[in-house]
């Protein structure tokens, strides 16, 4: 990649960070099967961000050095994303004897919803009396607020103008499960710019952080981003529900990427996984 990019791309979302987008979710699953392969006898398995990979990648690539994340829980690909080493991910998510790598600017997981998002805006509100350019993104898993823990938590939040972004995370389960973007309007209604987006859309999801982050670090408050699985009807619609799957074939029909390329990234990631299984036995 030169500096000046390639033709025909788009300067907000570069090709080169499109491909980024695509090997971190891919490396992201990879990990997550290698786990739940190994832990397939376990009573209690490890969480997973399947099918939540396209919006925790479009967030987490753009965050800086002074931006925090709140996360649900814990989770192989999370961590991946987030720096930490898919060694240590493997000991920690398969042995009950090891822990949890540190990993920076992730805060400290709290079963309380309502707590762990309390917390998240004091760190905000931290950042903001600091004059960082830092943001806090908080993940929130579906279901897992009312409307009024919703309404209690996002009014303050609007009111400080405080610096975070709130990704409501998609439904788990069937590509035809999710009901209309109830949270978006929500939010609407308690001062917080709610947009609901298609959860396998990797790059209307880049974007849409893109833009919630320009918001945030300029000081004009908080968004709240609701990922949905559209409902759709067979085959008519022609989307793939799949994140990984939807990004290959934007790729593709862009002509951004060739099969050869996926190839290669597919036998790249395996094989990473495959040294760093050896080393971590």
């Amino acid at each position: 990649m030169t500096g000046k990019g390639e033709a025909g791309e788009n300067p907000l979302v570069p090709n080169a960070k499109l491909r980024t987008l695509y090997t971190t979710m891919l490396e992201a699953r990879r990990l997550e099967e290698a786990v739940a392969k190994r832990t397939k006898a376990a009573r209690r398995k490890p969480a997973s961000i399947r099918g939540q990979e396209a919006v925790r990648a479009s967030a987490i690539l753009q965050l800086g050095t002074d931006d925090l994340v709140s996360d649900s829980t814990s989770t192989p690909g999370m961590g991946l994303m987030l720096g930490a080493a898919s060694t240590e991910l493997l000991k920690a998510f398969t042995s009950a004897k090891a822990a949890l790598p540190q990993i920076d600017r992730l805060l400290h997981t709290i079963d309380d919803v309502e707590q762990r998002l309390e917390l998240a805006l004091g760190s905000a509100l931290a950042l903001k009396a600091q004059k960082k350019q830092g943001v806090v993104a908080v993940f929130i898993a579906h279901g897992s607020l009312t409307p009024t823990a919703y309404r209690r938590l996002l009014k303050p939040a609007a009111k400080f103008e405080l610096p975070v972004i709130f990704v409501v995370l998609p439904r788990a389960g069937s590509a035809n499960a999710d009901t209309e973007a109830v949270v978006s309007r929500i939010a609407g209604k308690s001062g917080v710019p709610g947009i609901p987006v298609d959860a396998a859309d990797s790059v209307a999801l880049y974007r849409v952080v893109q833009e919630s982050l320009g918001r945030a670090r300029g000081g004009d408050g908080p968004v709240l981003i609701e990922c949905i699985r559209w409902k759709t009807s067979g085959a008519a619609s022609g989307l793939a529900s799949d994140p990984l799957d939807h990004l290959q074939n934007f790729l593709i029909g862009r002509k951004i990427c060739t099969s050869g390329w996926f190839r290669k990234a597919e036998s790249l990631a395996v094989r990473r996984l495959k040294v760093k299984q050896r080393t971590s036995k």
